[in-house]
């Protein structure tokens, strides 16, 4: 693996350890958040339902219902793909919100989610931008072999973020920051995000509420991942733990 251009270098139990105390910390806002992210992200499927359920009310034959559903599934599916673009969109007004409330947390600054909402639509349409470039190269990486997906979803993880943070950087910077802090640091980042889906689906078996406590300590292990790589822990970093987050020099 490449040597490692950057002066920080990545600890997984200082990033899970501190993850932790910010999520018990801020727990209740973070819940809120977590929350509405969830209820935009469930209203596709929502409107499946309700489809379902209208059909049945008026056949009220339950085989019927689904065979009459199967006859319409490409306008179905069309209705419904429409639906998850538009949410998805939504759903980036929330998450943006959630970013620099995570990162002022991780400053250990009290996040104001008054002041956050109303600081929430600066630099929106720049983050969906990023966000879509970055689903765009992971895509991309994918369909080439699932190993350059893994790659490049590691070497960019941090594109949105950084737009999200600072909207007055262009595309190209997000990216090019994101792959230059990541570099030397591929294999920490990778196990982290390992990590990161194993406690979500361990939030997923914990009869599905568990996932909003996990989403919250994946998104302060995101940001205080980028703020260690980045050099911004260095300015304040809350701690949770005896030791600062490890920074190795060259």
């Amino acid at each position: 693996m490449e040597t490692t251009n950057n002066a920080c270098q990545l600890s997984i139990d200082n990033n899970l350890s501190q993850a932790w105390g910010l999520t018990k910390k801020h727990f209740l806002v973070f819940l809120l958040l977590m929350i509405i992210i969830q209820l935009i992200g469930g209203i596709p499927n929502f409107i499946q339902y309700a489809d379902y359920m209208k059909v049945l009310a008026a056949t009220g034959d339950p085989e019927m219902a689904q065979q009459i559903l199967l006859e319409t599934a490409a306008s179905t599916q069309i209705t419904g793909f429409i639906a998850t673009i538009i949410c998805l969109i939504i759903q980036m007004y929330p998450t943006i919100v959630t970013y620099r409330m995570a990162n002022d947390a991780a400053k250990g600054e009290k996040p104001d989610l008054a002041d956050r909402l109303k600081d929430g639509f600066r630099g929106l349409g720049f983050f969906l931008i990023v966000d879509i470039a970055f689903i765009i190269c992971i895509w991309l990486g994918t369909i080439c072999c699932i190993i350059p997906g893994i790659f490049l979803v590691v070497r960019f993880i941090f594109a949105p973020i950084i737009a999200a943070l600072h909207p007055e950087r262009s595309l190209k910077e997000c990216f090019a920051q994101s792959w230059q802090i990541t570099k030397g640091n591929f294999w920490n980042l990778f196990l982290l995000g390992i990590i990161a889906i194993f406690l979500n689906i361990l939030g997923l078996i914990c009869c599905c509420v568990g996932v909003f406590v996990t989403s919250i300590i994946t998104y302060f292990m995101l940001i205080l991942a980028y703020r260690t790589l980045s050099g911004e822990a260095e300015e304040k970093t809350e701690d949770f733990t005896s030791e600062n987050l490890t920074v190795v020099s060259e």
